[in-house]
């Protein structure tokens, strides 16, 4: 074979594998275009459910989508970021068709570009609202409840929370998706429906520290404020065991929930 016929085969290999891939993004359009044909199915069939949440977004469900892809993906050549990158856009892309979302935050969250990049990758091209402050954020989802609001972690949310400013707004999720410390960076608040996922925390704001024989033992905790944050694994409720004897037993700890929600995905 001459250095010619090399260069014509190359090509022709090339040309080839080209068209492979040409058909397979036509594949993927095609998929995407039947996604958002169900997407809309599914939009009618909340109109007309027995409960019908203003907040098109559902955190439970959508962990576990991310899951299930992960747990596909483990061991080939896709990176988890880039998974989790790429399905944030199509799932933020099918809860914004369904209602326009206001994303609201401080002028602190606001000022790191960091956060911002997260916010991004996570809600895709969702509007952000900046507010003055946490406090000011968290009344705009008492007066919208179809926006949510992110805020800081450590930063001082929970006195305006905790004085009801949010209205019914929880913790439905937090960020970032794939765990990177013990604690998520940021919290995002908002009324949604929440059900449990198998791998979920509930958020507990107390005026002191919870008993040192409390269990289950917090997975993280943090000062805020003059409230302390604690979360514990498993998805709880205030009037069932362990919190309701936490609370009959502990009056001056003042626990609320703040919010229950599928945990960070560890990989």
């Amino acid at each position: 074979m001459t250095m010619n016929d090399e260069t014509i085969t190359d090509q022709d290999s090339l040309a080839q594998l080209r068209s492979e891939l040409d058909a397979i993004d036509d594949g993927v359009l095609d998929l995407l275009i039947q996604r958002l044909e169900v997407t809309a199915r599914v939009k009618a069939n909340k109109q007309v459910s027995a409960k019908a949440w203003p907040l098109p977004i559902r955190p439970a469900r959508e962990a576990q989508i991310l899951r299930r892809l992960l747990a596909r993906a483990e061991g080939t050549s896709i990176s988890p970021e880039f998974l989790v990158r790429l399905w944030r856009g199509i799932l933020s892309d099918s809860s914004n068709r369904q209602r326009k979302i206001t994303i609201h935050v401080s002028r602190h969250l606001n000022a790191n570009v960091g956060f911002r990049l997260r916010l991004r990758d996570h809600f895709g091209p969702l509007h952000v609202e900046e507010w003055r402050d946490d406090a000011q954020a968290l009344m705009q989802i008492n007066a919208e409840p179809q926006d949510i609001c992110v805020v800081e972690t450590e930063q001082n949310w929970v006195d305006a929370f905790a004085e009801g400013m949010a209205g019914e707004a929880r913790v439905i999720s937090v960020l970032p998706v794939l765990a990177e410390d013990i604690a998520p960076k940021l919290l995002v608040l908002g009324q949604a429906p929440i059900d449990p996922t198998g791998d979920d925390e509930t958020l507990v704001i107390t005026n002191g520290k919870l008993p040192r024989d409390f269990a289950p033992e917090p997975l993280w905790q943090a000062k805020v404020g003059k409230y302390r944050l604690s979360a514990l694994p498993g998805f709880l409720d205030e009037h069932e065991s362990p919190l309701v004897a936490l609370l009959r037993q502990n009056t001056a700890l003042g626990l609320k929930v703040a919010g229950r929600y599928a945990a960070a995905i560890r990989m």
